[in-house]
């Protein structure tokens, strides 16, 4: 009685920490659509349904890998130490590093003077008049030369 009670309860417990995994890769992964999709915006970039397909695709993959984790933890059952899922919970902290390495790279493309060049691409469309667009070209190849010289250590 006190054996199948045991049994039960850490079946009952690496389901449930099977799950959480499941969980938090699903999080991970929607947290990476969300900064992506807000990096693309701040970059004046088209969003497309291709990376809502794309994500889905990814979660999908993730979860087949947690699932095989999960098959290595059932071998893992045959042994008296094997007390939690160890496999699930390893796959898990790998995908949870690289969609949080894909969430720093959103952040990056974010801050990156990307979207400072497509501010003055659209500055310079929408000029009334050639010499407006003249003067801004000429500023940006004035401002190009300036942080050459301060890279190059002549400023």
């Amino acid at each position: 009685m006190n054996l199948h009670l045991n049994l039960t309860q850490d079946i009952g417990h690496g389901i449930t920490v099977i799950f959480i995994c499941c969980v938090l890769v699903i999080v991970a992964c929607f947290i990476d659509l969300w900064t992506g999709v807000d990096a693309a915006r701040t970059n004046k970039e088209k969003i497309r349904s291709k990376a809502l397909r794309r994500t889905v695709a990814k979660i999908l993959d993730y979860l087949r890998v947690v699932i095989f984790g999960v098959l290595i933890d059932v071998l893992g059952l045959t042994f008296p130490w094997y007390a939690i899922p160890y496999c699930a919970i390893i796959c898990t902290l790998g995908i949870l590093v690289i969609e949080g390495k894909s969430v720093l790279e959103n952040f990056q493309k974010k801050k990156s003077s990307a979207a400072k060049v497509v501010d003055a691409i659209e500055t310079i469309v929408n000029c009334t008049d050639n010499e407006t667009a003249e003067r801004i070209i000429k500023a940006i190849k004035a401002d190009g030369e300036i942080r050459k010289e301060v890279k190059n250590g002549k400023r």
